[in-house]
């Protein structure tokens, strides 16, 4: 099976808040508003993120009845520092301060309104020490 095209969704008592965290700070574009639930994405992107109403009929009560998000969202981004101050500036709370990884990934967490977890990634070159140990060429 090969997906035509992928789709996470965040399930949340305040879909426009959440919505508006995404259009802010990761520039995406809502596609679908129905007030209960909304869709983003960003340009012609293959991917959407969806918003939806906690307690909504097509919700499993399962999900629904969760107290708080286990999804991570990983976000590449072109500047991983200016996303960081746009958040902290706006009074968001990091989870991390933005370090820099051998592996080649500069990269921070926060979580949105609903409490989910994003892993704002740049993606940077990877230390070449690390490279040559982890990735040797043959």
């Amino acid at each position: 099976m090969q997906p035509a095209a992928f789709g996470a969704t965040v399930v949340t008592d305040r879909t426009a808040e959440v919505a508006t965290f995404y259009q802010q700070y990761f520039d995406l574009q809502i596609a679908i508003d129905l007030g209960w639930f909304i869709t983003l994405r960003r340009g012609e992107a293959d991917w959407e993120l969806a918003i939806c109403e906690r307690g909504h009929a097509t919700v499993p009560a399962a999900v629904s009845a969760a107290g708080e998000s286990t999804h991570l969202f990983g976000f590449i981004v072109d500047d991983v520092d200016k996303v960081a101050a746009a958040l902290a500036e706006a009074g968001v709370r990091l989870e991390t301060d933005p370090v820099t990884e051998v592996f080649g990934q500069r990269h921070f967490f926060v979580r949105d309104p609903e409490g989910t977890w994003l892993d704002v990634i740049q993606l940077v070159a990877p230390d070449p020490d690390w490279l040559a140990a982890n990735l040797p060429t043959t």
